[in-house]
Parts: C-alpha cells; sequence; structure tokens
C-alpha cells in the first residue's frame, strides 16, 4: 500500500485552471469551436440577451455578440478568466450554480451550456434546469451541448479523455430532467459540424449510390468478339467459323453467366452499403444538444412534445 496515499489528498490538489490548462494541453481549437458552435447560433435568433454557463475561452459569447446579441459568459476558473479578460470578453468570475442562484428572476431570454451536464451527476442536472427555468423570461430559449452517447467517437475518444467527466446523457433525458423542471417545446438532435473522424472508407462506402445504378448495363460487361488470328484466307474462313459458333453455341451461356454474376454482385454491393450504413449509424456526430424554452404566459398555445430536430 502506498503510505503517501490518503482519502484527503483530493481535497488538499490545487485544482486551479487543471481544466483550462488540460483543453490547451490536448490541442484547444478557436478556429474549430467557433466552427463547431456557429451551428448553435440560429437557436437563440431573435434574443436580446445571452448567457454561456461555463463559457471556457469564450468563442460563442463572442459568436453571440458578432451577431449584435448581448452575451455574457459566466465562469469560475481563474485562468479562464484571465483569458477573457485579456480578450475583452464581458464574463463573470463565478461558479455557474452560484450565479444562477444569485441571478433575478426572469432576466435573460437566452441560457447557451456547453459540455457542462456531463461534469454533473443528475441530481445537480435538474438543479440546473430549475434555476435555469427561474432565471429565462417566459418564451425564452436554453441549449445544452454534450458528448453524444450515440456515437462511437464519442465513447472512445472525446468522453474518457476528460478526467472530469461523470456520465453521459442521452440528449432525451435531458428533455425529460428540463421538462420536469418546467420546460416546454423540447427538440434534440446531433451537431453536423461535429463529424467522427473514424472509420473514413465505411463513410465513403455508406454514402455511395448502390452498384444497380452506378451502371445502366444489365450484365458485367467481357469480350464478346473473337479477335481476328491472321490476315490469311484460310485464316479468315476460320475467324467467320469460329464467330458463328461463338454465336449460336458460346454466347448464350457466357450471357447468361455475366447477367448471374452480375445480380450476385450488385446483391453483394448492396449488402456492403447497408453493413456501412449500419456502422455509420453508429458512428456519427459525437457531440448532441437539446433545446427547450420557458412556456409563455397561460393562455398561449401549447408547446410541441419532445422530437428529434432533422439536421
Amino acid at each position: 500500500m502506498d503510505s503517501t496515499a490518503h482519502p484527503g489528498a483530493a481535497q488538499r490538489a490545487d485544482l486551479t485552471g487543471l481544466d483550462y490548462d488540460f483543453l490547451h494541453y490536448i490541442g484547444r481549437d478557436p478556429a474549430g469551436l467557433r466552427r463547431i458552435q456557429s451551428f448553435y447560433l440560429p437557436f437563440f435568433a431573435g434574443c436580446s440577451q445571452v448567457v454561456d454557463l461555463g463559457c471556457g475561452d469564450g468563442e460563442f459569447v463572442a459568436l453571440l455578440r458578432e451577431q449584435g446579441i448581448d452575451a455574457v459568459g459566466v465562469d469560475a476558473d481563474d485562468k479562464v478568466a484571465a483569458a477573457l479578460q485579456a480578450q475583452g470578453i464581458p464574463f463573470i468570475h463565478q461558479n455557474v450554480f452560484d450565479y444562477l442562484a444569485n441571478a433575478p428572476g426572469a432576466s435573460v431570454d437566452g441560457l447557451f451550456c456547453a459540455h457542462l451536464v456531463e461534469h454533473l451527476p443528475y441530481t445537480d442536472v435538474l438543479a440546473l434546469a430549475q434555476q435555469a427555468c427561474r432565471v429565462l423570461r417566459p418564451g425564452g430559449r436554453i441549449v445544452l451541448v454534450t458528448p453524444d452517447v450515440r456515437s462511437l467517437y464519442a465513447h472512445l475518444e472525446t468522453f474518457y479523455l476528460h478526467f472530469g467527466h461523470v456520465s453521459f446523457y442521452h440528449p432525451r433525458l435531458l428533455c425529460f430532467l428540463f421538462e420536469h423542471a418546467g420546460f416546454t417545446d423540447a427538440q434534440f438532435g446531433a451537431n453536423p459540424n461535429t463529424a467522427s473522424p473514424l472509420l473514413l472508407p465505411v463513410q465513403a462506402l455508406a454514402k455511395q449510390p448502390p452498384l444497380a445504378a452506378r451502371d445502366s448495363a444489365s450484365a458485367l460487361r467481357y469480350l464478346r468478339e473473337i479477335p481476328p488470328q491472321g490476315g490469311s484466307p484460310l485464316h479468315r474462313l476460320s475467324h467467320l467459323v469460329k464467330r458463328w459458333l461463338a454465336r449460336w453455341l458460346v454466347l448464350p451461356f457466357t450471357d447468361s453467366l455475366a447477367v448471374a454474376a452480375h445480380d450476385r454482385l450488385v446483391r453483394l454491393d448492396d449488402n456492403l452499403v447497408n453493413i456501412a450504413q449500419a456502422m455509420q449509424a453508429l458512428n456519427g456526430p459525437y457531440e448532441c444538444y437539446a433545446t427547450l424554452r420557458k412556456p409563455p404566459p397561460a393562455g398561449d398555445l401549447a408547446a410541441e412534445p419532445a422530437v428529434e430536430k432533422a439536421v
């Protein structure tokens, strides 16, 4: 047994900037994050004030402000705070739950929460939902982003790479927890800007059209003509006889073989494409989202039930 180990060691460890340092250690790419998060901008169209909970380096805050939306980030990390201050990005240096507890009710019309819930037990996610519902104005929207439990790449790379992840959250489970807290109009889906880099040959095969659609011929192409083997009268006569015999005796048999072989290749190709598509269904985008609204005042139209958003 390691004599230096102690149950209180974790409490004594200095965690300042650990998450910030780790994300930069693995190669945080601001341009790539902006491309990924730009997918969520349309959800906040028409919003006047949006808060990014756990904003990190503030890429989404900057994207929102470029759209003319009054946006601010919230993050407790000291190194994040220093980086945001250096960039001139508006932020609140505070724990997300402390911010929500102290924020006035019905004070904002948009909340963005990217890659926070997977760090929390479900009881904290439900508390987040309850506080978010209080802080949002009626009709306000929340967008939650998390690794997609339905993605092979998320399981092999993105989720278990981070030391602080607690649990995958299926987007439908997020819809349930937030609807339980009072939200409505739930939608969920995958972010197409987070395509998996795994199994690229499988991805290409899954996208290709069937063999029958690519080849209009009803059978395999093969050499159906007997080439001449000389220029003498005897050779020419022999060639005519061979062509006649091939036309009446050989070609009907070889044509039937070619048709059968072509049909077999078409079926094999269809099976391969179907297998590739089935594999690709498990190898889709590695980031998913759930989005809901705080219900409008009583008397307005009822919200629609949860459905998966087409992307």
